[in-house]
């Protein structure tokens, strides 16, 4: 049971949240910012892994949600849920899709009331929005239906909740069953004796908005048969109404470029890699591997004593976001030029204020030849990692620099410990990414697939590590290694 001692000194807040259908893209920006501020997360079982990797690292992660409504509960918030609210903790009670639709939300939302605990709604993309969207069905169109009603397929017989799903199955718009696929003949053949013909188009939508989406079209008859072989645990949803039949002409997320297809992006440094984020964007399932995280230095006193004769410097280049990070909490502002190596170097500096002189597109070659004439006004402090960027100090010398490179910070890499599922085409980003994946136990078992290199010396690391198959990008951008991915995997 959970004790807290300082309850007498804080005082709790909920919040409600929906954490939408299960694409990760689809939560709400107050959603992120909740997740990423709550000290507990108290989530329903049908929240992805992917989700909750948002949270704030130090949060408590707490399982609290049941799975296709079974049993009786002798609450309506969980008791660990008010525990820790009312031991003054900020808790996110993250439900799936939408707290307010089938999601019990309501209830918890009075428990909290009475209880005098503050509480915030906060509303997610509905389960039922999500997979309509993901599979191509509008669930209203000015031909087909002017009204959508969404059901639960948990009503039992004898129940006011059954009525009142019968009533609503005898018009003619369009039907969201929820929660319907472990009664699923039962729910179609009440429709059917309701008024809707038995030709009416019906879809079976599971796993929705994710990469194991699967959807299966047939009539009020014939989907239950179709769908006898499917796994009924799986979450799901049915769509019913004439709307249906648009599917064939509007389905978009199996038609994507890399639809089906499962990449892993090799990682060295902490953030959003955009990299991941156009393959995701193109259809497919991307594992960025290993969870990396950016940690100061116990001993300060070599970036300390640079920052302190800063002005011998012609001016200060940042390689990455952390090292801005790092070093703008001990100095706000500068006097001397600031020179960011890449986006999101360049988008660190802008969110602390500052803006940079110059922004290199890259530490490859070319775009530092862009600039070669300014790194010869040395010398320049180049903040790196304790064992990150050689490449780009040794492109810098190559070019003229005088540099001085010191470490504010260093890199703590988590290797996954499960087993991987089978992964098309390995992506390479940097060398030190590569070398990072590639080497020791974990690497051993992707050397044999295909990979996708930005560039030479990223392909030369990973040759080194023992890959057989490299092919590199014909440009160091993201733009080309991805267009590089998709061209492998239209080859395979």
């Amino acid at each position: 049971m959970f004790v807290s001692t300082e309850s007498a000194v804080r005082k709790g807040m909920v919040y409600l949240v929906g954490a939408g259908p299960g694409d990760p893209g689809l939560l709400t920006v107050r959603a992120l910012e909740l997740l990423r501020a709550a000290e507990v997360v108290a989530y329903d079982e049908l929240v992805s892994q992917a989700i909750l990797s948002l949270a704030w690292p130090e949060a408590e992660l707490l399982p609290v949600g049941r799975r296709h409504g079974t049993g009786e509960t002798p609450y309506r918030l969980h008791p660990e849920v008010l525990a820790r609210a009312k031991a003054g903790y900020t808790v996110v009670r993250l439900k799936a899709g939408d707290p307010l639709i089938f999601g019990r939300g309501g209830e918890e939302a009075e428990e909290l009331a009475e209880s005098g605990i503050p509480c915030t709604i906060v509303p997610g993309i509905s389960a039922a929005l999500g997979a309509a969207a993901y599979a191509g069905i509008p669930l209203t169109h000015r031909l087909h239906s002017s009204d959508v009603t969404f059901l639960s397929g948990h009503a039992v017989e004898g129940s006011q909740s059954l009525t009142d799903w019968s009533k609503a199955a005898s018009g003619k718009g369009t039907l969201v069953l929820f929660m319907a696929a472990r009664k699923l003949s039962a729910n179609l053949q009440r429709l059917i004796q309701a008024g809707r013909s038995a030709e009416t188009p019906a879809a079976y939508i599971a796993s929705a908005t994710t990469p194991k989406q699967k959807v299966i079209v047939g009539t009020l008859a014939t989907l239950p048969d179709k769908i006898r072989d499917v796994d009924l645990t799986i979450p799901a949803l049915v769509i019913v109404g004439d709307v249906v039949g648009l599917r064939k002409r509007i389905a978009w997320f199996e038609r994507r470029l890399l639809a089906g297809r499962r990449l892993l992006v090799a990682r060295a440094r902490p953030g959003r890699s955009a990299i991941a984020a156009e393959l995701r964007a193109l259809g497919a399932e991307v594992l960025e591997i290993p969870e990396v995280e950016a940690v100061s230095l116990k001993e300060r006193s070599p970036i300390d004593a640079a920052l302190a004769r800063l002005h011998e410097f012609r001016g200060i280049v940042f390689g990455c976001a952390a090292g801005v990070d790092a070093v703008v909490s001990q100095i706000p502002s500068f006097d001397i030029p600031v020179i960011a190596v890449g986006v999101a170097a360049a988008q660190a500096l802008s969110r602390h204020g500052i803006t940079s002189v110059v922004c290199v597109r890259g530490a490859c070659q070319e775009a530092l030849d862009e600039h070669s004439v300014l790194f010869q006004k040395g010398p320049f402090l180049l903040v790196m990692a304790e064992d990150g960027r050689p490449n780009l100090r040794n492109e810098l010398i190559r070019i003229g620099a005088e540099v001085e490179a010191v470490a504010a910070y260093r890199y703590v890499h988590r290797m996954p410990t499960f087993p991987l599922p089978p992964i098309d085409l390995v992506v390479l980003p940097s060398s030190s990414a590569a070398r990072t994946v590639l080497s020791g136990d974990f690497g051993k078992a992707l050397l044999g697939l295909p990979m996708a290199a930005i560039g030479p010396q990223t392909e030369a690391a990973a040759c080194q590590c023992g890959a057989q198959s490299v092919v590199v990008a014909e440009e160091d951008s993201v733009a080309s290694l991805v267009s590089r991915a998709v061209s492998m995997m239209g080859a395979l």
